[in-house]
């Protein structure tokens, strides 16, 4: 397994993956040290400094998502949420052909393996509030302002 690590806000961001291709983008609340790793795994990692510096909206490194098929139906879904917007749980469930769905929704979003890339930061509750967030509501709230 191919690592890279950088700062990212108080912590550090964490990519793991393949020569070939980015497995994973976690963050720790720890300040780890940096190293760049290789291959896509080292593209993603600049991607994701130029991110957190305001240099990059998008990224396109290649991503290898081992998740079920309705997760990968949900995440591409949410791929397409640009830089700067969100969406509400309920308007993605609709966007995927499953009104009801708002809970399965978040249930993915719990287990998004790649944070950020795929963006659930930006999925935010019906009523506008931050709700819900691997890395917790302060840094979801910095990625918002970030991206601001």
């Amino acid at each position: 397994m191919n690592k890279a690590v950088c700062s990212f806000f108080d912590g550090s961001l964490i990519v793991e993956g393949r020569e070939d291709a980015v497995e994973k983008v976690d963050y720790s609340f720890k300040r780890l040290e940096e190293n760049l790793g290789s291959g896509e795994v080292n593209k993603a990692i600049l991607q994701m400094m130029e991110y957190r510096d305001g240099k990059r909206r998008t990224f396109d490194f290649v991503l290898d998502l081992k998740v079920t098929d309705f997760r990968k139906q949900v995440f591409v879904e949410l791929m397409k949420v640009e830089f700067g917007h969100t969406v509400s749980y309920g308007e993605l469930s609709r966007r995927i052909g499953n009104p009801k769905g708002a809970r399965a929704i978040g249930n993915a979003m719990n287990n998004n393996p790649c944070m950020i890339v795929v963006p659930c930061h930006r999925v935010i509750g019906t009523n506008g509030s931050l709700v819900g967030f691997a890395g917790g509501l302060e840094l979801k709230q910095q990625l918002l302002d970030l991206e601001r």
